[in-house]
Parts: structure tokens; C-alpha cells; sequence
């Protein structure tokens, strides 16, 4: 069974996953492990091997704890009241502990999501923009997702919920009823632009981390309250500004804590417009 898990382990490392899927798949190759655990502890009970039993019967109580508290910290992206390990390893090894009541510092992506913000595709004057409905496919939807993992896993995203704290997040749901995403706001792609797709009749938005590798994640079907063909036929368009919303978000559960919940990515976005030239 042992040998089974490593190999399971072992193969892990062949593959270029997000540090948060490959801790979760360790979690759950840890709750086999354990399940065995118990299974043969249980067996040693029944045939009187009683130090044996008591032995294997401490080691599944604290592998059970170090599972379940991975699992708090990598599936409901939390940490336990009950972890009173990491905080002492932390102040052991010099590392910062976050207890989920401080803000998260996060003043450096904060400045770098405004400058893209205010960069990834020019100024433009408010009077020339104006709110654009978008439309997702699942094609699309499945690339905007892929876009989101890369950004978030080279930093120019995070999952930090602006840096509020459980409590605030708790107010925030309460004060607003809209769920808290994980995605700090102002998420901005570092490249996005509009194209004209001839074939199937629509203007399809393009993000990435640049543009080799940008994919297309969404459409315009509304410019305003004018239909996306008139506005089109109408003025010329440019894509002003893109931001990511959605994904994982909380709300407020019971006795002032929070639930992990899942949405899909969305788009909010500002196009810019001026006439066209029929002469």
C-alpha cells in the first residue's frame, strides 16, 4: 500500500502543476495513507497487539491532524483556530504567520494591478469610453480560466480578497450581500485587445500575459445600450481597459466565519468609440 502511495508521489514531480493542485492531490494521496493507517491499527486492536495498536493508533491521530489542517489551508484557503504548530515554526524559522485576523501586505500587487490598470492599453478620456455587456462561451470560459491560473501563478494576480480579514470579509458580505471574491480587485491582464472575428460575425476579446500568448475569452454584445453590429457599423472601437472578476469568493456562514464558494471568471469592460470616417 506504502509503496503504491510513494509511486503516486513519485510520479507527481514529472508534471508542471500549481503548487495549490499538487498540495491537494498530496492531501488526498495522505488521507489514503491514513485510511490504511486506521485499517490496520483497527486490525492490531482485534488481535491483542496492544503496543503495536497504541503505536500505530498515535501515528493516525497525528498524521489525521497535519491532514486536516493542509486541508483547511489549501482547500477552504483558511487557517485552522486549532493550528498551534505552524505559528511556533514560523517564529522558530523567522517566517511571518498569517492568522487570518491581520491584513494580507499587499501594497506591491495592489501598485502593480493600477499600473496596468492605467497602462496595458493607453489613456483614454472618460467622455470616449463607455461599459461594453460581454458574452462567455464555454470555449471562451475555459480560456479565460487558463489565463487566470498563469497570471495568479506569476504573481501579476492574487487571491488576497483586497486583504481583508475574516471579520471584514463577514461586514463586506453583509453590507453589500455579494460575495467576496478571492481575486483582488482592479485585476487587470497585462495584454487584452479587441478583434473583428470575420467568421462568426463578432468582436472577440483577447487577454494574456502578452501577446504570443493571449487567447480569446469573451465577446461584445453590447456597447452601451446599442447592439454590438450597429455600434460596429456605426464608430470605430478599441478595447479602453479589461478587469477579471469572479472566481472563488466567500460569504458569511455561522457565528462570524465564512464559506468558500465558486463562481466562473467574468470580464468587466470599458470600450472606447469614435466616428467613423465614411468618406
Amino acid at each position: 500500500m506504502f509503496s503504491f502511495l510513494d509511486m503516486i508521489n513519485s510520479s507527481l514531480s514529472y508534471f508542471n502543476l500549481d503548487v495549490k493542485l499538487k498540495s491537494r492531490i498530496y492531501i488526498i494521496i495522505a488521507s489514503l495513507g491514513d485510511i490504511y493507517l486506521v485499517y490496520v491499527t483497527f486490525r492490531l486492536f482485534m488481535n491483542h497487539v496492544w503496543l503495536r495498536a497504541l503505536l500505530y493508533g498515535l501515528a493516525v491521530i497525528g498524521l489525521t491532524y497535519f491532514i486536516y489542517l493542509n486541508f483547511v489551508f489549501y482547500f477552504l484557503e483558511k487557517t485552522s483556530r486549532f493550528d498551534f504548530i505552524s505559528p511556533r515554526v514560523a517564529k522558530i524559522t523567522g517566517q511571518k504567520f498569517e492568522d487570518g485576523k491581520a491584513k494580507t501586505p499587499l501594497d506591491a500587487q495592489q501598485r502593480l494591478a493600477a499600473e496596468l490598470a492605467n497602462r496595458s492599453n493607453g489613456l483614454f478620456a472618460n467622455a470616449d469610453t463607455i461599459p461594453a455587456a460581454v458574452a462567455i462561451d464555454e470555449h471562451e470560459q475555459h480560456n479565460l480560466q487558463r489565463v487566470v491560473d498563469q497570471l495568479l501563478m506569476e504573481g501579476v494576480f492574487v487571491n488576497g480578497y483586497d486583504g481583508l480579514s475574516e471579520k471584514e470579509i463577514v461586514e463586506q458580505y453583509q453590507a453589500t450581500e455579494k460575495p467576496v471574491t478571492a481575486l483582488n480587485s482592479q485585476s487587470v491582464p497585462p495584454y487584452f485587445e479587441l478583434v473583428h472575428d470575420e467568421l462568426r460575425h463578432r468582436l472577440e476579446i483577447y487577454i494574456g500575459m502578452n501577446q504570443m500568448e493571449r487567447r480569446p475569452v469573451g465577446h461584445i454584445t453590447k456597447i452601451g445600450l446599442t447592439d454590438v453590429h450597429t455600434a460596429h457599423d456605426k464608430y470605430q472601437l478599441y478595447l479602453a481597459a479589461v478587469v477579471v472578476t469572479g472566481g472563488p469568493n466567500k460569504i458569511a456562514g455561522r457565528s462570524g466565519s465564512t464559506i468558500l464558494t465558486e463562481e466562473d471568471y467574468g470580464l468587466q469592460v470599458q470600450v472606447a468609440y469614435k466616428q467613423r470616417n465614411n468618406a
